[in-house]
């Protein structure tokens, strides 16, 4: 016999809250890998490659602040505040807008460059074998692509 008192308590819940809880859950996974990679590297972690990165991709290696602040998926105060550490650390530095006086641009130092690239090949090595071990090349290339039209951002690589 079944108790539908508690049948009927039960939560219905759809496929797309799913979804989120199931995409937060293994973000919080890789955030973790990336973390204790970074730590045995000692290389930029996944904070720093989120501002190194797109400038690092950036025609002339900068950014505006807001376009900084929209592909690093940080708010504009997150990105500042990013931004005054890596350059007290000499990774980039600000310099004028010549279409606009009032703003600034984030530009990659040679320094950040060289950090970009030695963290994003540790990183990647490290990501790519964690994922390795749970999803094929197919499935990896198939749900990136899905979760690239979820996304507001440009498609991955």
């Amino acid at each position: 016999m079944t108790d539908t008192s508690v049948a009927a308590d039960r939560i219905t819940v759809s496929a797309g809250f799913r979804l989120w809880l199931a995409t937060a859950a293994a973000h919080d996974d890789l955030a973790e890998v990336l973390a204790a990679a970074a730590g045995e590297g000692q290389t930029a972690g996944a904070e720093v490659i989120a501002i190194l990165l797109p400038l690092a991709e950036a025609d002339g290696q900068r950014l505006r602040m807001n376009e900084l602040a929209e592909q690093s998926h940080l708010t504009p105060s997150g990105v500042t505040r990013r931004i005054d550490r890596l350059e007290v650390d000499g990774l980039v530095s600000r310099v004028s807008c010549p279409a606009d006086r009032r703003g600034a641009h984030a530009q990659l130092t040679p320094l950040g460059l060289d950090v970009a690239r030695r963290a994003i090949e540790h990183l990647g090595t490290v990501l790519e074998s964690h994922v390795a071990t749970r999803l094929s090349p197919q499935e990896t290339a198939a749900l990136s692509a899905l979760l690239a039209r979820l996304s507001r951002d440009r498609a991955p690589g």
